[in-house]
């Protein structure tokens, strides 16, 4: 496994959870612990508590630092903001000062493998970004506010982003400042980086790494940590 005393990692799970339903989704339970537990664990081998921040609802702060106690868990615990832009920013300023790469993880993507942030921090070490992303399998269709076709892009050159992604800290802190300066709220950390002309450079892999989304895609989680077992 390959060493990135540089790398930082923040957790973002500051979300509203208003597609998953009441409860929020993060706290649900999967395979005995709730199902932001799970990527602290896989990516703690890559990148170590001490260097690692949880961005949280300040409503839900003690909810889930308790679950945190409770597992033994150290990382560093802060509020998020009202947009992904401000909870992340917030994550990146309570990085250490050493920290050089800041890789950003949806704590709603409980699969994602400490491989696949390796080789995202290594995309980034060698060429300023890296991106996990896979090759998007089904035909897309761009619309009007109507839903009318307008039209269907070349499917081989679309490509899915995920989490883990991962910059120079100071770049992505940047993108998200000038965001925010100018009222913009990018989907995610690449995007924040294109509005500044940057390069992003996409990782692509095969391995399960879906987010949590609705209270149905619960059976399907459980069914995939239960394949993981059997192995």
């Amino acid at each position: 496994m390959t060493a990135f005393p540089e790398a930082g990692l923040v957790v973002a799970a500051g979300g509203g959870s208003r597609r998953f339903g009441e409860r929020n989704k993060l706290l649900e339970p999967l395979g005995g612990q709730p199902v932001f537990l799970h990527c602290l664990r896989r990516l703690a081998v890559v990148v170590p508590p001490e260097r690692t921040v949880l961005v949280v609802p300040p409503a839900e702060r003690k909810a889930f630092a308790a679950a945190l106690a409770e597992a033994g868990c150290t990382v560093t615990l802060v509020d998020g903001g009202a947009s992904r832009a401000e909870s992340v920013l917030a994550g990146l300023r309570a990085l250490p000062p050493a920290v050089r790469l800041a890789a950003v993880q949806d704590a709603a993507r409980p699969f994602t493998t400490a491989d696949l942030l390796e080789r995202c921090l290594a995309s980034a070490r060698e060429h300023g970004s890296g991106v996990a992303a896979r090759p998007v399998v089904d035909t897309i269709k761009t619309v009007d506010e109507r839903e009318f076709v307008l039209a269907t892009p070349e499917r081989s050159r679309l490509r899915a982003t995920e989490t883990p992604q991962v910059f120079p800290r100071a770049d992505i802190e940047d993108a998200y400042r000038v965001c925010l300066e100018q009222g913009l709220h990018p989907g995610d950390e690449a995007q924040a980086l294109e509005t500044l002309g940057r390069p992003v450079r996409l990782v692509l892999h095969e391995h399960p790494n879906p987010k949590l989304t609705y209270t149905t895609d619960l059976p399907y989680f459980s069914y995939l940590l239960n394949a993981e077992s059997a192995r």
